[in-house]
């Protein structure tokens, strides 16, 4: 699974991989020297990770087990496995004006699933490292606030993960970590389930937060960071209708498209003075709902959702094409 880089800036290292409850991390305090491993953000997937070294466990407490009876009590904690995330690279070019941005991704071989973090890119001999956030396509209505000062970096991360309910799934949020290397992993974490008898509307929503604190030369840096997350139930859409409209509330274009349909992008017509988005969906009863937005002419673009074989809805964003001036009017 490949995971998406957006750069932002100057952001932090941690995170949290508790998510039945709003929890904090315990502070951890040391030297940059002694810098451990941080959690920086979470990958949530449907399937769970069995990360766990059950043989080596066995080989190590194997004069304690008694009946054939084996019970992992919290000394396993150190034989929890480690999935390192691969980073590579790849060279995106804009079609019109052939400039060529490179952009690295973090990919966990053979796992599907959705990640969100805020971590560090070390240095390479081509560049010096920077901070970064990221999120895959799963997840909708990303926020990010950012604050740095001589005292230490905070960061809040906000998002929502649209899921089709009905599928009766579980998630497990598993957190992932940076060492003091760079590398990237995810170590297996817990799961929530979602019923099948939900409604569009029901949400779970939790809020994370977690604390670090460093002292170096007898400076003390305090680094802080609280995630939101929502799981956000959405009947899956059957059909889009975007209408553009006149400023007398006339039709003036109507477009039908099914949900992974839709266009890259609208090119409104001359009179258009606003949008409407139409979205078709059936609840749990298979009664008929239409949901509608309305768009300004100027606005950047609308949103449309399709939901993925997995349950999964995915916001899209589609530009809305600017009207170019007339050469009369240069």
């Amino acid at each position: 699974m490949k995971i998406k880089e957006r750069f932002m800036g100057l952001c932090l290292l941690v995170f949290i991989g508790c998510f039945l409850t709003g929890c904090q991390l315990a502070k951890e305090e040391g030297s940059a020297g002694g810098y451990e491993d941080r959690l920086v953000g979470v990958l949530v997937t449907t399937e769970y990770l069995d990360l766990f070294d059950f043989a080596g466990y066995v080989e190590d407490h194997i004069g304690s087990f008694s009946g054939g009876e084996v019970q992992i009590d919290g000394a396993g904690e150190k034989y929890q496995g480690r999935l390192y995330a691969e980073l590579t690279k790849e060279i995106l070019s804009d079609v019109e004006s052939g400039h060529k941005v490179e952009r690295e991704e973090y990919d966990f071989p053979g796992v599907e699933g959705i990640a969100y973090y805020s971590l560090r890119v070390p240095d390479t001999e081509e560049r010096e490292g920077y901070f970064t956030t990221g999120s895959d396509e799963g997840i909708s209505d990303g926020h990010t606030s950012l604050h740095s000062s001589d005292g230490g970096n905070s960061v809040a991360l906000e998002g929502t993960v649209y899921v089709s309910p009905g599928l009766g799934r579980t998630y497990y949020f598993n957190p992932l970590y940076q060492s003091a290397d760079g590398r990237v992993y995810v170590t297996s974490g817990s799961g929530i389930s979602s019923g099948g008898e939900q409604s569009e509307g029901e949400a779970l929503t939790q809020t994370m937060k977690a604390d670090y604190t460093v002292t170096e030369n007898g400076r003390t840096v305090k680094d802080s960071i609280s995630v939101q997350l929502s799981i956000h139930m959405m009947y899956p859409p059957e059909e889009i209708v975007i209408l553009q409209m006149g400023e007398d509330g006339a039709v003036i274009s109507r477009g039908e498209y099914g949900p992974v349909e839709v266009p890259e992008r609208i090119t409104p017509e001359k009179d258009t003075a606003y949008l409407i988005v139409e979205t078709k969906k059936r609840d749990n009863s298979g009664r008929i709902l239409k949901d509608r937005a309305i768009y300004d002419r100027d606005k950047e673009y609308l949103e449309a959702f399709f939901c993925r074989e997995d349950g999964i809805c995915i916001k899209k964003q589609v530009p809305i094409e600017r009207e170019l001036p007339s050469l009369s009017a240069l």
